[in-house]
């Protein structure tokens, strides 16, 4: 008899066939498209249950990040499926899933849940990450203004502890200007390209990586003395995706000197263009998605769940071991980077419209309502800090 050619997910919202392949006792799935919904689901579940031959089947369910089992994942489907649909379905996936059988490993809690699929997550992207802000023209933006920021906040500063380095957008740009680095992120393979990328700079020599999330920052108690670092900084990622940020300043406040500067690129709860856009066109779900904590995915356009902050709730966490200096919303009058085709519209226009929206970033109320904001806080000589 041959193999079946589907099975079925079997979810709440009803069945949905999927091609897959069985290896090793494990079936592979493979989500050709990053928006697709049902891997979200599942991953965020951590377990799967499938119809598949008249029989119901229940398992882990786990995002397959490692290229070489991908690679060995996508023949089989290839042998399965022959060229022509491989081609046209499978080869060039977002996502790999395995769905194991149940063993007698115990269940994760549902934080350590989120945290594995932050990790394997970001470990799946990681190869491609640079495409993701270079082909982008807000994402670009985003990280113009922030490495403007930086460079304006450490111009004194040499030694500097990066939180969620990502694939080193700006780490690698600050290792140029002279600066001794350290880059913690969840995700060992976004470690991986940024020494790939230092290497490749000459610029190793200056550059530390440690594998933790920001949550665990009181382990790097190892690398110094109190004070170690003469500057901190994280941005568009880490400070959202950290479902215990009220263990980062206490523990950042030990890690860098007195009056040192930690500058925060920020998901922000209130978003103007949101707001307007959705709300002008009665989408009300969407204009104000990013009410809810977590913010789902689909709402946040990011891979996993995140937690989103305005500019004074982030300001209390920080409070009394950083205060506030300044802050601006980024960007702030242009939509975000999930809408960027707007932004495309504007052509020529587009230099002119970023000098205007930084400008007015910068002022009150604009400066609290854009997609992003970046916050450059210091650290307080004593715990007298406040809300700024």
């Amino acid at each position: 008899m041959a193999p079946p050619d589907h099975l079925e997910l079997v979810a709440p919202t009803g069945r949905r066939p999927l091609g897959f392949v069985e290896d090793g006792g494990s079936l592979f799935l493979i989500a050709r498209e990053r928006s697709a919904r049902w891997p979200t689901e599942l991953l965020r579940d951590g377990t799967a249950r499938v119809a598949l031959a008249g029989r119901e089947v229940e398992g882990r369910a786990e995002l397959v990040t490692d290229p070489a089992e991908k690679r060995r994942v996508g023949e089989r489907f290839r042998e399965k499926y022959g060229a022509e649909r491989f081609a046209r379905w499978y080869a060039s996936p977002a996502r790999v899933l395995s769905i194991a059988p149940d063993g007698s490993e115990a269940p994760l809690d549902p934080a350590a849940r989120y945290r594995q699929w932050l990790e394997r997550e970001f470990d799946n992207v990681a190869p491609d990450y640079d495409r993701h802000i270079t082909g982008n023209r807000v994402n670009r933006l985003l990280r113009d203004r922030s490495l403007s920021e930086l460079r304006r906040a450490f111009v004194n500063a040499h030694r500097l502890l990066e939180i969620g380095c990502g694939s080193g957008t700006e780490t690698v740009p600050l290792l140029k200007d002279g600066h001794e680095v350290l880059c913690v992120d969840i995700s060992s393979r976004m470690l991986e390209v940024v020494r790939a990328k230092a290497r490749a700079e000459g610029v190793a020599e200056s550059l530390r990586t440690v594998h933790l999330r920001a949550a665990e920052l009181q382990d790097l108690g190892v690398v110094g003395s109190e004070g170690a670092f003469d500057g901190a900084y994280s941005t568009y990622g880490a400070m959202n995706c950290e479902e215990e940020l009220d263990r980062v300043p206490p523990a950042l406040y030990d890690l860098v000197r007195p009056s040192a500067p930690f500058v925060a690129g920020v998901y922000n709860r209130w978003c103007l263009f949101e707001l307007a856009g959705y709300g002008l066109t009665g989408r009300w779900r969407r204009a104000f998605g990013r009410a809810r904590s977590p913010v789902p995915v689909g709402t946040s356009r990011f891979c996993v769940d995140v937690f989103a902050y305005s500019p004074r709730e982030f300001a209390r966490r920080f409070a009394p071991w950083f205060r506030v200096e300044r802050v601006e919303a980024v960007p702030a009058l242009l939509p975000p980077s999930d809408l960027v085709g707007y932004a495309e519209r504007f052509g020529r226009r587009w230099p002119t419209l970023e000098r205007w929206d930084r400008s007015w970033g910068r002022r009150w109320p604009l400066r609290a309502l854009g997609d992003h904001f970046l916050m450059t806080l210091s650290r307080s000589v004593g715990r007298e800090g406040r809300v700024g």
